[in-house]
């Protein structure tokens, strides 16, 4: 009879993070996929950004200034 082994969490974890880095592999290799991922990486990064800058607002928190670096193309 065969026993069920119950993973730890440590053992979910790995194979999710083996399951991502193979993800990543595949995004990078397809040119037209990175591409599409780079740009809903920088608009989702501006739409925080934005929301970040709304909340310093309610907060009484003066707004910080954005690196030359982040607004890059």
């Amino acid at each position: 009879m065969a026993t069920n082994k119950i993973k730890t969490e440590k053992e979910w974890m790995a194979e999710d993070d083996a399951r991502t880095m193979a993800q990543y592999e595949e995004i990078m290799a397809d040119s037209a996929r990175r591409a599409r991922a780079v740009k809903a990486a920088k608009d989702m990064a501006s739409d925080l950004n934005k929301r970040a800058s709304a909340m310093n607002k309610v907060a009484g928190n003066k707004a910080k200034t954005t690196s030359s670096r982040s607004k890059k193309k």
